[in-house]
């Protein structure tokens, strides 16, 4: 009975558990070490080697079996257990901690494995997150300090060179009040401490209004900026402020990096949900950048896009502000031909699945 309410506890743990013998047979493995390997079938009996391709662990096995602590008459404990990192046959990261166990007439190793996939990609967002925030304010700081020396050093008795180091010194210093900006609200969307102020929104008065806010931009570039929404498009329950900051972001990516053709804004219904398409015909996003681009800091093109005024959040906020009304966003592109962004919202996130 003992064994059985064990052996139950182990085979639905979430933590990959394998008992290996002296001649590097599997004895037992559970459910979750047969997922995490792409193993079928009975593995008892079964040589370790034939399962798990991976020369770190079977090289740790072999040294775990060959250490004088393994000896016949040692217990569990006395042993040393071996911790590694390895490889799973679907590319996860996966910890493993060997420990020998040994008896008066065999000896085993039992493994665990525990999935840290999720662990280090997080571990590598935060490192990149410090790396880029710490780029990103190095470079106006720099130019403030600078121009702010050389006008101490006397440049400021030179009425022409003062306004000028003056408004590079204004530019600089509104890029690094706007990242701060972005910086505050994408923490508290992704804290779910910005609330959300829902109320009844006119989507083709918001949208009509975007685009002439936009018409400028648009026309000093050659471009045509076209607003395609259906007549029976009713309100839809939203954060107005927040819904313009996601339609504004994307027109906006979309003039920035569109020389010419036309960025056409496209509202419908799609299954019940409000649906809009902002679609361009500019450059094109590679398609190895796009699973990554709604990341905060990606950029397909680092130098146009600062060199644009782009802090490199707009897109992460876009995407939380979004899923924050309980909806969805993505992004299709032919390098070369355009980008389309499409995003659908319940028009009663409240009663949104």
């Amino acid at each position: 009975m003992k064994e059985k309410f064990l052996e139950v506890i182990v085979s639905e743990m979430e933590t990959g558990v394998i008992v290996i013998d002296g001649k590097k047979k599997i004895l037992y493995a559970n459910p979750f070490f047969m997922k995490t390997f792409s193993a079928e079938g009975d593995l008892k009996d079964k040589r370790l080697a034939d399962i798990v391709n991976d020369e770190t662990l079977l090289k740790t096995v072999d040294n775990v079996f060959s250490s004088k602590n393994m000896s016949p008459n040692a217990f569990i404990g006395e042993g040393q257990p071996q911790e590694i990192t390895i490889q799973g046959k679907k590319n996860q990261v996966l910890e493993a901690r060997l420990v020998p166990f040994s008896m008066k007439t065999s000896r085993v190793i039992i493994g665990f494995f525990r999935d840290v996939t999720e662990e280090k990609r997080v571990e590598a967002i935060k490192r990149d997150f410090v790396a880029n925030v710490s780029h990103e304010l190095r470079t106006p700081l720099a130019s403030i300090k600078g121009y702010a020396e050389t006008l101490l050093d006397g440049a400021m008795n030179e009425p022409e060179t003062l306004k000028n180091f003056l408004s590079i010194i204004n530019r600089h210093a509104g890029r690094m009040a706007v990242l701060i900006e972005d910086l505050l609200t994408l923490s508290m969307l992704e804290s779910y401490h910005l609330p959300l102020k829902l109320e009844p929104v006119d989507v083709k008065a918001l949208i009509n209004s975007i685009i002439q806010g936009f018409e400028k931009n648009a026309g000093d570039k050659g471009l045509k900026l076209i607003a395609d929404i259906s007549d029976y498009i009713p309100s839809v329950t939203a954060d107005r402020v927040r819904l313009e900051q996601v339609i504004v972001n994307l027109v906006d990516n979309a003039i920035k990096y569109t020389n010419s053709g036309a960025v056409r804004v496209t509202v419908n219904m799609a299954d019940n949900m409000l649906k809009v398409d902002v679609e361009d015909t500019g450059i094109g996003i590679p398609e190895k950048d796009i699973p990554r681009i709604f990341e905060r800091f990606y950029r397909v093109d680092k130098g146009r896009s600062r060199e644009l005024g782009g802090t490199g959040l707009g897109l992460a906020i876009v995407k939380h502000i979004i899923q924050a009304h309980n909806g969805k966003i993505w992004v299709k592109s032919i390098p070369g031909k355009g980008t389309t962004y499409s995003f659908v919202l319940p028009f009663n996130p409240s009663v949104a699945a």
